[in-house]
């Protein structure tokens, strides 16, 4: 570390001796504001000076400004894609400012529509501002992101380039960037780092978060040395809204309608209001809010795959769960911004943002078994989780000079979780039958009838069970706070005719988690019976479950069982309480960081920036210790360490004519081991299964590393459009797996075969592609058909991972590394009328891998054999291979239509409209081959209709 810093300083004192580039004075400024034909303003605009000044661009307000000018006079060139190039003259006095207030006309009067209708407007601005980047950047405007039934913001970034995401309940949850799994990705707001809400992980749950709240969502696909290294798949930055150039009120409503478990409703509204204030329009407020409500309802079947007992490969489950959910789903969010305009260009602000979920319901089980009784469950789901952040930052510019800084706080939290209730069989044992055989389809297993003989033979009865467990939601809570001190400085500089900037820069981040979390369950002292409490009876019925392939019985009320329960506590035992969640944690890890980095003019075309981040990692955890017995009831195992990484980076740009561009961009990052991996050092075995197994963790874990390289063709089109093709490679080191082992002698099961799961670095991986994305309005044809747009994208992936487990030989993909995804979305803009559809597709991919084609070896009296400190192994071929079922678990691939279509109406009102999964796409998993079914689940389409107002629409 102090190493580190003594580079870092020396090479400062190298930057402040160059006295040709820095030794200037007597300069001017050129300042200026761009805006369209309907007074909104620019962001992403191109500014371009000759003779030769480097090149700037607006900034989110549409202004720039350039210090440090040589008085004189100047052609001033202002480019912006979907508009006519905008050219004048200025005369720089020293001392003095020059101002330019620059309004652009549409490039063609069919593309009038761009300064009049929202979505066409963002997708204008988006593609401007990934072109003014420095890195390789994807935007994606609120305009764009509220134009598709987007529920949050997981939902949108899905319709990204090489973006695909894990679903939850029917809605996205986790980002997957570039076949890399969430873990490998970076979350920020407003360019800060913001924790999980989950216990354990790093990954934001990005369902948590409403897509209302953000003027933007960016994503960084490569690194550069300003940007936090934990980013190795990507990093994705919320832009809250702050106030614009005109005062703005919006308010809406929407309300829709879900044909499933005899119909769910969906509700939305929200608003914001925004103005700035004062001489020169210098203090801008604003505050924004949404709301909404989703009854989500869900079918759905869990069989679990088996090798058949009759050597064939035809799909055999020993168990299927049949499985009916409703929800509760309420989401709702506060943001709110201050910012005031110094002078100078300098700017100071503050922006906050809130955002809370609530995924509650209801979820009921009838699990079949070939063979054997039935068993029967219900879940009382509570998860609350809440995620927040507040930053103040601010801008300076003195003449060459730009200081940036940042104080930042972010805090996240989920509280409860799910309670259930659990039964056995207490029907006619003697003369029940239920066997697993042919379905109406290889995706929908069959049951004999006989599994659902009325009476004391039925297994969708609840007076055949009596209640063995019930447990109520999770007490505690699992929580973290993130705070970050950042700062900055930059300097124009020139040598010759070569421009530049060189910046330098350090930050601070501590983050404390902490999972305090803990389970009671209550077992009946006797048989307490269902057919003896008719009033546990509830009214949920649901006819029509899964199309009828199936049919889902009488269930139970979870609050009744309850209430019997609190009533009668000396009729049940406790077990559980605070001090024996074996997953308990406490984890502070502090990541001091600084870089330097310079960006500088080669020549015309040429445009190169390279840099070098320092990041430390100190690392303190606690968990209960592994050594104790009988196990430990407090945190006092104390692990933890101190590591540095240098990770370089260099960019460079090359202008191939003036509509197109070629970058090559180079930069190692990192991902650090989830707090869960390194915190969990003891386990209790789960002993209802054969053999039992535990999951422990492993306080020795490292960090996964990662070179990245990219080279990507882009090129702009007069109508609004954007092409962007390029291929990316990223070779991992030290990547994190799962590695189970086999033993009689784990610690809390002795004698007993346990199967202990412990994260570990092993081996190395890569992953590749190709992505493409293509955008423009169709103005160019005739008649109505000019309305027409189109914005589409593919990315290919393939990857390489060995060595992921010491029992198989080959080497499988990464886990969510899906070989296709692409979007196809369609548009058509009257400048009252807009319509969108789309059509979103990603393959399948490992979610988990379990395939094994080795086994451990023991001798006769059942002891492991050792060799030179290595368990053997034996070969141990599997029924159907790796594509058999009990091959690695998968994704389904999914594709999904959705539209949403809306028509402007007088004074500043709107009426939309949307279709959501009309095609009712299944979710769920699989076993080696689709037809080893693990999961699949359907939700139905949502049709929803609402009003929205706007302040300034006219």
């Amino acid at each position: 570390m102090r190493k580190a810093f003594a580079v870092l300083s020396v090479l400062l004192l190298s930057v402040f001796t160059l006295t040709p580039a820095f030794g200037q004075s007597n300069k001017g400024i050129i300042s200026g504001v761009v805006k369209d034909a309907a007074g909104a303003v620019l962001p992403g605009a191109k500014i371009e000076l000759q003779p030769q000044i480097r090149p700037t661009s607006t900034n989110e307000l549409g202004e720039f400004n350039i210090t440090e000018v040589d008085p004189g006079t100047y052609k001033v060139t202002i480019s912006y894609v979907g508009f006519t190039r905008y050219a004048s003259s200025v005369t720089v006095v020293s001392g003095q400012t020059a101002r330019i207030y620059a309004l652009l006309t549409v490039a063609h009067a069919n593309d009038q529509v761009i300064v009049t209708a929202d979505r066409p407007h963002g997708e204008a601005e988006a593609i401007n501002q990934t072109l003014a980047a420095e890195n390789i950047l994807q935007v994606l405007p609120a305009e764009v992101i509220v134009s598709l039934p987007n529920a949050n913001i997981a939902d949108a970034l899905g319709r990204m380039a090489s973006v695909t995401i894990e679903r939850d309940e029917g809605e996205g949850k986790y980002v997957q960037i570039r076949g890399t799994e969430p873990r490998l990705s970076n979350t920020m707001v407003d360019g800060v780092t913001i924790p999980s809400p989950e216990s354990g992980v790093r990954q934001i749950k990005l369902d948590t978060i409403a897509s209302d709240l953000v003027e933007s969502v960016e994503i960084n696909k490569t690194l550069q040395a300003n940007i936090d290294a934990d980013g190795i798949g990507g990093s994705v930055n919320l832009v809250t809204k702050t106030a614009g150039e005109a005062p703005t009120a919006t308010l809406f409503g929407v309300g829709g309608y879900t044909p499933i478990i005899g119909g769910r409703t969906v509700d939305q509204m929200g608003g914001t209001i925004g103005k700035r204030f004062l001489d020169g329009k210098k203090l801008g407020l604003l505050v924004g809010g949404t709301y909404d409500y989703n009854g989500r309802g869900i079918n759905d079947i869990e069989p679990d795959p088996q090798p058949n007992p009759d050597g064939s490969l035809n799909p055999f489950y020993d168990t299927m769960d049949l499985r009916d959910y409703i929800y509760y789903r309420t989401r709702w969010g506060l943001t709110a911004s201050a910012d005031y305009k110094l002078n100078g260009g300098s700017n100071i602000s503050i922006r906050g943002l809130f955002s809370t979920f609530r995924n509650w319901g209801h979820k009921w089980v009838y699990t079949l078994q070939d063979g054997d009784t039935p068993k029967y469950s219900q879940d009382w789901r509570r998860p609350n989780m809440a995620v927040g952040s507040l930053s103040l930052q601010g801008r300076h510019v003195f003449n060459a000079s730009t200081i940036s800084w940042s104080l930042s706080a972010g805090r996240s939290r989920s509280l409860s979780g799910s309670g259930s209730a659990k039964y056995k069989w207490a029907g006619d044992t003697a003369n029940y039958s239920c066997n697993n055989t042919t379905g109406v389809s290889v995706y929908r297993p069959g049951w004999t009838e006989s599994c659902f003989a009325p009476g004391a033979d039925d297994s969708e009865d609840p007076d055949n069970y009596r209640l063995s467990s019930f447990a109520p939601p999770t007490f505690g809570q699992s929580a973290q706070v993130n705070l970050q001190a950042s700062g900055s400085y930059s300097r124009f500089y020139h040598i010759g005719s070569h421009y530049g900037t060189f910046e330098f820069g350090t930050k601070i981040r501590n983050a404390h988690k902490f999972d305090d979390t803990y389970d009671e369950s209550f077992a009946p002292n006797g048989k307490t019976l269902v057919s003896d409490h008719p009033e546990w009876r509830s009214d949920f019925k649901d006819p029509d479950y899964y199309d009828k392939t199936y049919h889902m019985g009488a269930v139970t009320d979870y609050s009744k069982v309850r209430s019997y329960v609190y009533s009668n506590l000396s009729l049940f035992t406790m077990s559980g309480g605070p001090g024996v969640n074996a997953n308990n944690y406490d984890f502070v890890e502090r990541i001091p960081a600084g870089y330097l980095m310079n960006t500088i003019e080669l020549g015309s075309r040429v445009r190169l920036v390279a840099g070098v981040r320092f990041e430390a990692t100190h690392l303190d955890t606690l968990s209960y210790d592994p050594n104790l017995d009988p196990p430990a009831t407090t945190l006092t195992f104390k692990a933890g360490g101190d590591y540095l990484d240098v990770l370089p980076s260099a960019s460079l740009r090359f202008a191939v004519d003036k509509d197109s561009d070629l970058r090559v961009v180079y930069g190692r990052g990192l991902a650090r081991p989830d707090p869960q991996d390194v915190t969990a050092a003891v386990g209790q075995p789960d002993i209802s299964t054969t053999p039992a197994t535990v999951s422990v963790g492993n306080p020795n874990l490292k960090a996964e590393y990662a070179n990245d390289y990219d080279i990507l063709y882009e090129r702009s089109f007069d109508n609004a459009g954007l092409l962007q093709a390029g291929y990316f490679y990223k070779d991992l080191s030290n990547p994190i797996v799962t590695h189970q082992t086999l033993t009689n002698n784990y610690r809390y099961n002795p004698g007993s075969p346990t199967l202990v799961s412990q994260p570990t670095n092993a081996g190395s991986a890569h992953v590749q592609g190709i992505e493409i994305g293509f955008q423009q309005r169709l103005t160019y044809l005739p008649g109505v058909m000019r309305g027409a747009g189109i914005s589409a994208n593919y990315s290919y992936t393939s990857s390489l991972a060995k060595q992921v487990d010491p029992l198989r030989t080959d080497s499988p993909a990464l886990l969510r590394q899906a070989p296709n995804s692409w979007n196809i979305s369609p548009t058509f803009d009257t400048k009252r009328f807009s319509m969108r559809i789309g059509m979103t597709f990603d393959d399948k991919m490992i979610y988990e891998y379990q395939y094994e084609d080795l086994a451990y070896a023991y001798d006769e009296n059942g002891n492991p054999i050792v060799v030179n400190g290595v368990q053997q192994t034996v070969p141990n071929p599997l029924p159907g291979g790796i594509k058999g079922p009990l091959g690695d678990n998968y994704l389904y691939p999914h594709f999904q239509f959705d539209t949403q279509a809306s028509y402007r109406l007088p004074s500043g009102f709107e009426v939309y409209a949307y279709g959501l999964n009309l095609n009712n796409e299944v979710f769920g998993f699989y076993n080696g081959s689709t037809q080893y079914v693990v999961q699949r689940e359907y939700y139905h389409p949502t049709f929803a209709g609402g009003l929205r107002w706007t302040s300034h629409r006219e």
